[in-house]
């Protein structure tokens, strides 16, 4: 599973983008919470807030038993044909998961992918 994972430090107001296509995703100001994915937007969950959107991905909904992650792998593991990258931000004592598809293989650093996925407004 590629997979990165963010701990982001003191932070201002901002968005969330695609790291791939760079288009906005819905979610309010300050928040990890997608009300609507855009690009190559795959799901979103959160461990500790019980927040889930699979993107309308009925498949990934069904493995979600205990732990958010568990049904990640499961769902990546299913698909190791496509190239999905799964971002894990880690804030105060939240957990967020992110997932993506890398459509065009991109070659691109943790950091890369953080400046791309979290701007500040």
């Amino acid at each position: 599973m590629n997979k990165i994972v963010i701990n982001p430090k003191k932070m201002g107001t901002f968005k969330l983008y695609c790291p791939f296509t760079n288009e906005k995703l819905d979610n309010d100001n300050n928040s990890f919470e997608i009300y609507e994915g855009a690009g190559n937007y795959i799901f979103s969950m959160c461990e500790d807030c019980l927040f889930f959107d699979a993107g309308n991905n009925s498949e990934i909904e069904k493995y979600w038993k205990n732990s958010p992650l568990e049904a990640i792998e499961k769902f990546v593991s299913n698909h190791k044909d496509e190239n999905i990258l799964v971002i894990e931000v880690q804030r105060a004592d939240e957990t967020y998961y992110f997932g993506f598809l890398n459509e065009e293989n991109l070659q691109l650093s943790p950091e890369e992918i953080e400046k791309r996925f979290i701007k500040e407004v």
